[in-house]
């Protein structure tokens, strides 16, 4: 089945990434460091993405069709915060005064929760990214299923908010040990659309004459790498299967180039 149209939803697209942002300030309180700072991303779930269980109780949901973050403890909602009628920053004060009136007083890092801007979310834009975010995640999932060696977990990374993991030829740490980093993109100025993307750390050399149609070459990135444009898969009648063998012949060729 085809992937559904993805265009004319960029006031609903800010909103969840935003909300993405509170979420993470929620995951660095309740979370320990992990490798590859893995502590800075939040887990997909078919509803959107969740903290996963924090160390002082419950996990935060960031639930996309419903436009609404989540908090939610020992099998129940704890409080619910809708996006409409926020901002960024709102959205951030009301979700830190329920932990509050839940017993869980924080001093919880704002430094990057900045804009004032009010949330314009259309719920029916949110249904339909939450159906394609969930697609993609398990096209990763079935991907990195047929990888060998290490590799990091999917994480959905609230910076970006971008669905990726890191493959690695040797080692397992990403700052020094050669790696390829998979992942797919709702959005980037530099690309326009929704794509499916990786790159190769450090740069192989001659990697770009390699990349298997359809995914073309993309230089406009500190560490250049892969892009498959949304309209080149989407409308294919299995996306998932399309995306899971182009990344798989991009592995091949890639991880031939990194012995």
């Amino acid at each position: 089945m085809s992937l559904p149209d993805l265009s004319g939803w960029q006031d609903t697209r800010t909103a969840l990434h935003q909300s993405m942002q509170v979420l993470r300030s929620a995951r660095l309180l309740g979370t320990d460091p992990l490798p590859n700072s893995l502590e800075y991303g939040t887990l997909p779930a078919r509803y959107g993405a969740t903290t996963g269980p924090l160390k002082f109780g419950g996990e935060l949901r960031l639930d996309f069709a419903k436009a609404a973050i989540i908090y939610r403890d020992h099998d129940q909602d704890v409080f619910t915060i809708p996006l409409t009628g926020h901002s960024q920053t709102t959205l951030f004060d009301a979700v830190f005064a329920g932990f509050v009136e839940a017993g869980h007083a924080f001093q919880p890092n704002r430094s990057k929760i900045t804009n004032n801007t009010p949330f314009n979310v259309n719920l029916d834009a949110a249904q339909t990214y939450t159906e394609v975010m969930w697609r993609m995640f398990t096209a990763l999932s079935r991907f990195r299923a047929r990888l060998y060696g290490w590799m990091s977990p999917v994480v959905m990374w609230p910076h970006g908010f971008d669905l990726s993991f890191l493959w690695f030829a040797r080692g397992s740490e990403e700052r020094s040990d050669p790696h390829l980093n998979f992942g797919f993109s709702p959005f980037t100025p530099d690309v326009g659309q929704p794509y499916v993307y990786f790159y190769a750390y450090p740069v192989v050399k001659g990697l770009e004459q390699s990349v298997p149609a359809p995914m073309r070459w993309h230089t406009a990135w500190a560490t250049p790498g892969g892009v498959l444009e949304y309209e080149k898969f989407a409308c294919e009648s299995d996306p998932e299967a399309v995306v899971e063998e182009t990344l798989l012949e991009v592995q091949r060729r890639a991880a031939a180039r990194m012995i």
